[in-house]
């Protein structure tokens, strides 16, 4: 069986690499876009690059870029899928996965659709648009299931043991993820350096951004193996509401401080990070901080904090995924 995992290329991506156990059992292959996960990613896997592509795009770039954009996909989309062929496709979403799964539906594929574990208290615009097409409908929080008629709960989490905190340095490590720049809390953390309210080293990978400040040692990207080496020995993890990013930081064993991003202030298309975000901070997995004086406070207590682990689990997705396929 021939199982297409498709995905954006970020933190819809790092959320369908959850599944690669159950994908390893079968004849698999990723398709995403060439985000610095995605390319690290095709050392080890099959991997399809298709171009970026994002519904929320048509309110930053225009309607022309973002027609295009979704053409070039659209095309990209068409050819994998022709040429590879594949009987199942499972998706995280976002919109760079749309014509993958409108293919599968079209060509009477098996669909697996995973609502983004960002979304805590309502469907995204996404996965409303994929249910058209999804003959398996899999949501991450209990609250939504009883919201759309298709929708299944799988709880995605599972305690984990605490990782080991010899490698931990006085070391923080920032970063913004790999879809937009987010310079307001790359600025509010070079603040509290100059301030002397952050001692330790900082080091931030900062995305599109062009800043580069002198308190710390900055990488616009990084691979997944060099991200991962920071991760293990940073104590502290500061990082944008994506959950990528704090799944990431948290399986890792540091202490996550989760700042999220705000539409009015062009950081992302909408608010659904303050909803992710205060979610798990409800669940003790992060310290939350909207503003500098928030940073601040929150350095101060992660000091003296032990770390929470979880993991996702795979299988209470695989079971439901088996259910639909063998059905």
């Amino acid at each position: 069986m021939k199982v297409c995992l498709a995905a954006s290329g970020g933190g819809h991506l790092r959320q369908l690499l959850q599944m690669l156990p159950y994908a390893q059992k079968h004849d698999y292959y990723f398709l995403t876009e060439a985000t610095p996960l995605g390319l690290s990613l095709a050392e080890d896997h099959k991997v399809r690059l298709v171009p970026h592509f994002a519904f929320g795009q048509r309110k930053t770039i225009g309607l022309i870029k973002f027609l295009w954009a979704g053409f070039t996909n659209g095309l990209m989309s068409l050819w994998h899928f022709i040429t590879i062929r594949p009987d199942v496709v499972i998706s995280t979403g976002a919109g760079a996965a749309f014509f993958t799964l409108f293919l599968a539906w079209l060509f009477k594929r098996k669909v697996i659709y995973i609502e983004s574990i960002a979304r805590v208290e309502t469907i995204s615009l996404f996965g409303n648009l994929a249910a058209r097409y999804a003959g398996m409908y899999l949501v991450q929080w209990p609250k939504l299931e009883k919201q759309h008629p298709k929708a299944v709960y799988c709880n995605p989490f599972k305690e984990a043991p605490l990782a080991d905190s010899n490698q931990k340095q006085d070391k923080i490590f920032l970063t913004v993820g790999t879809v937009m720049p987010f310079d307001r809390m790359i600025n509010d953390i070079d603040a509290l350096k100059n301030q002397g309210l952050i001692n330790e080293e900082v080091f931030a990978q900062v995305g599109e951004s062009d800043i580069a400040p002198s308190t710390m040692s900055v990488k616009q990207t990084l691979t997944q193996e060099t991200l991962n080496g920071h991760l293990k020995e940073s104590k502290i993890a500061i990082v944008h509401g994506g959950s990528g990013s704090m799944l990431g930081a948290i399986r890792f064993g540091c202490i996550v401080i989760a700042m999220p991003r705000r539409a009015d202030m062009g950081e992302h298309y909408d608010d659904h990070q303050f909803e992710l975000v205060g979610a798990f901070r409800d669940m003790g997995l992060v310290i939350e901080a909207r503003t500098q004086d928030e940073l601040a406070a929150a350095i101060v207590k992660a000091r003296s904090m032990e770390p929470k682990m979880i993991e996702i689990n795979p299988d209470s997705y695989a079971y439901h995924i088996d259910l639909f396929i063998n059905k």
